[in-house]
This record gives structure tokens, sequence and C-alpha cells, in this order.
């Protein structure tokens, strides 16, 4: 804008010093037009050129609409009357790991929260449409107002589907009772990869998924702990039950021995056949008489 204004001066003085009479006036007319010409041009060539940072699309628009031309990074030209905005095109991260984990709600209601990270991009050839279709929120870029509004609460909600049958008792040890941390990378990360493309796949590429242990509210981590105990307790008791059997065995052998050995003091103290106390159809208390 700057740049027509000097050059409309720079018309104006040329009109003077061409048809001015003065030729004191004619010559500051003419050295008016040399100054104004070169300024304005020089804005108006300034006003063409457009620096795209690295990584970054820019939309081109004339008059506040985008034209449907977009550039790469670097240094761009363009029409005076055209601009150039930018629509970023780099890494972003979507970083909600330690503290600042998502809570969603998960088999049974109960509520686990859940530290993840997700790396993505947006499409450049998406970005004039996405552009137009978002607006400056206050101090925020339409590509932050994006992020906000569509790229957030997709991931929020894919997040919220894929672990709402999630089941942290299902990975208590049956046979201990012990609980260790679940493996949320094995299980999960494919699955919210496959919903975030279902959900987003036309704006953003989603490039790495990483999550670490969840966390549970506290009714959930009693469920959790309850839950071991029942099993250390039913451990305990099949132990209890298979030592009771064994000691139940040990006192039949026991009592048996001692009855063979009972006869076998009666047999040498009447002068009896000994062997027959080992047959199961004769008394052991009564040893059998030899002939």
């Amino acid at each position: 804008m700057f740049g027509v204004l000097l050059a409309a001066v720079a018309l104006f003085a040329l009109a003077t010093a061409v048809f001015g009479k003065a030729d004191r006036v004619r010559r500051g007319a003419w050295a008016t037009f040399g100054i104004g010409l070169f300024l304005s041009l020089a804005f108006i060539v300034g006003s063409c050129i457009s620096v795209v940072p690295t990584r970054n699309v820019g939309i081109v628009t004339s008059w506040g609409k985008p034209t449907g031309r977009t550039t790469g990074a670097g240094l761009q030209w363009t029409a005076p009357w055209q601009d150039i905005d930018e629509w970023d095109a780099s890494g972003q991260t979507y970083a909600h790991l330690g503290d600042q984990c998502v809570w969603v709600t998960i088999a049974a209601q109960r509520r686990a929260c859940i530290p993840v990270q997700i790396e993505w991009s947006a499409k450049s050839e998406k970005a004039p449409e996405n552009w137009a279709a978002y607006r400056e929120v206050g101090e925020k870029t339409r590509f932050e107002v994006f992020v906000e509004r569509r790229v957030n609460p997709q991931i929020n909600g894919s997040l919220t589907s894929i672990f709402a049958s999630f089941d942290p008792l299902g990975s208590v040890d049956v046979t201990s009772g012990d609980a260790p941390a679940p493996d949320l990378n094995k299980t999960y990360k494919d699955p919210l990869i496959k919903a975030l493309t279902t959900a987003l796949g036309d704006e953003i590429v989603v490039k790495s998924v990483a999550f670490e242990s969840p966390r549970y509210d506290e009714p959930t981590t009693q469920a959790i702990a309850a839950y071991g105990q029942k099993i250390l307790e039913a451990r305990n008791l099949e132990i209890d039950k298979a030592n009771a059997k064994t000691r139940a065995e040990i006192t039949r052998t026991d009592a048996s021995v001692d009855q063979v050995a009972r006869c076998l003091q009666i047999a040498e103290k009447l002068g009896k056949e000994p062997g027959l106390c080992m047959g199961g159809s004769v008394s052991l208390t009564r040893p059998v008489q030899s002939d």
C-alpha cells in the first residue's frame, strides 16, 4: 500500500515537471519524481517477495482469499496484490507423557491415565483447504486453531475408543497374583495408528506413537490389588489342600508300617512265621502258626 502511495506521489511530481512553468519548480518536481519512482518500485518489489520458513507451506492469497496456489519453503515471488500466508507442515508432537497423561474410561467404567506421545505432520496438499476452513482466534494462527479444533479432539477420541475395552485386571498373573505394568506399545500402538489414519488420514501423516506405563484412579488401583489378593488366597488354599492330602497319605503309610512292625514283634515273641505279616489278607496282629 505504501508503494502505491509513493507511485502516486511520483506521478504527481511527473505531471508537475512536465506541465509546470517555473524552471525551479520543474527541477524540484523531476527530483521528487525520481526519488518517488525509485522508492515506489523498491516497495512494490519488496511486497512481491516473501520468505516461507523451512518445512512450511505457503498459501497464496489474493485480497484475503486463497487462490489455490501453494509454494514451498524459501524465497517466493507473487503479484503485488497477492500475499503468502504460512501453513506449518513441519513435525508436530502430541506430547502427553508423565503427569500430562490422558484420562480415559476403560472396561467396567474404571479410569486410567494413558501417557502417550504422537508425532505427526500436516499434509501439504490439504493446506489451502484447511487454511480456508479455519480463522485466527485471538493470537492463535489458523494452523493452531486447526490443531486445537480438528487434530487434538480426534486424537483424544481415538484414545477413548481403543481403550474402552482395556481391562487392567487382565494383566494380573493368575498364578502369583502379581500385577506387572502392561505393555501398551505392544497391544495398542498399531490400533491407535489405524484409528488416527481413519479419522485424519486425509489431513495428517502419523509418524510414530509411543506409550508409557498407565496410571489408574484409586478405585481401579484397589480393584487390582483385591483381585491379586484373591488369586493369592486361592493359590494358598490349593497348596493347603495338597499339603493336607500329603499329610493324610503319610499318616496312612505310617499306620500300615506300625501294624507290620507290631506283627513282626508278636511273631518273634511267639516264635511264629514272620513272613505272613506282609500279606494283605492275613491279620497283621495275629501271625498264623507255621506247620
